[in-house]
């Protein structure tokens, strides 16, 4: 359900209930879009990497923790099962040895959860 104040929005044609809706279809963040529309005044690009792909590719650089590579940041916080501020404070180069034995036992459990899920 759209909250009171939704202000439908239109991205290439489709109409939106609001632009928390449009952000969840295209893969973006809310922010995003209101800093096109206040920015740009202009949607048209929105959710287009500068590709032309859907869903904000630009950021996303893999991550190898020992012989695991996730996607990205993100997507390794996830299979983790950390935030991603605590991701980067184990990955950083000031992080501790307790902070990367820490991150070494998440990476050993998210990679023997996903092979048991084979």
């Amino acid at each position: 359900m759209a909250h009171f104040n939704a202000m439908p929005v239109v991205i290439r044609g489709r109409r939106y209930a609001s632009q928390r809706n449009a952000a969840a279809a295209l893969g973006i963040t809310e922010s995003a879009i209101s800093h096109m529309l206040t920015k740009r005044g202009d949607l048209s690009k929105a959710g287009l990497g500068p590709t032309g792909a859907p869903g904000n590719q630009n950021r996303s650089i893999p991550l190898t923790i020992g012989p695991v590579t996730f996607a990205s940041r993100i997507a390794a916080a996830r299979a983790l099962g950390i935030s991603q501020s605590q991701l980067q404070k184990w990955i950083s180069p000031k992080a501790s040895s307790v902070q990367r034995e820490m991150l070494l036992a998440a990476v050993m459990r998210a990679s023997v959860s996903s092979s048991a899920r084979r």
